[in-house]
């Protein structure tokens, strides 16, 4: 079953071209990056694509960093938790669907709100918001991931979630899973061990 109207000359611009919404999405969250005053790439003007330093002022400033894997991960589990509508919706809106929710969380998350509550809550104390390179990245980096989890399946993606969060756990004693638990309920004890207490 497809969500298209009985009547085939009725307009539907968001079934029909889903690339082209998630592309319009893309484009005013450029926009409202740039009013909110994000830069465009790190200030330090080093032309590095990527910086693995998560407590310096690059993070967040150049195309990829550690979080760039979070992003992967969104991907993954959007994927995963519109497959049970596979049905009833067809792929390409499925992924408009949850680039939209990608690219509304990306806005939200360089809103100054966003910013204090990273600054107040997490280890991400100098947190400044993403640069407009790195933002762009991260969308990018969602698509990778929901393309992954088509192409390899419930299992693997279950795999590549769990490799990825213990890796990043390793590497960074930061998450996805922690930084929305540190986000939503932060934990003097975890901050603490993050900050390497």
């Amino acid at each position: 079953m497809n969500l298209r109207s009985d009547d085939a000359s009725a307009p539907t611009p968001l079934l029909s071209r889903p690339a082209s919404f998630v592309l319009i999405l893309v484009l005013l969250a450029v926009i409202y990056l740039h009013l909110q005053g994000r830069v465009w790439w790190c200030q330090c003007g080093r032309w590095s694509p990527v910086s693995l330093h998560v407590n310096s002022q690059h993070n967040s400033q150049h195309l990829l960093d550690p979080y760039s894997l979070s992003h992967v991960l969104h991907g993954i589990l959007f994927f995963g938790a519109l497959w049970p509508f596979r049905h009833y919706l067809g792929l390409g809106l499925r992924g408009a669907i949850a680039a939209t929710i990608e690219i509304a969380w990306e806005m939200l998350e360089n809103s100054p709100i966003i910013i204090q509550r990273y600054r107040e809550a997490t280890i991400s104390l100098g947190y400044t918001g993403d640069s407009i390179a790195n933002s762009l990245a991260d969308i990018t980096s969602f698509v990778l991931g929901f393309y992954v989890a088509r192409k390899v399946g419930l299992w693997y993606s279950v795999a590549i979630f769990f490799a990825a969060e213990a890796l990043m756990l390793w590497l960074m004693r930061d998450n996805l899973t922690l930084n929305v638990l540190m986000l939503l309920w932060p934990i003097d004890a975890v901050r603490r061990w993050q900050g390497g207490g």
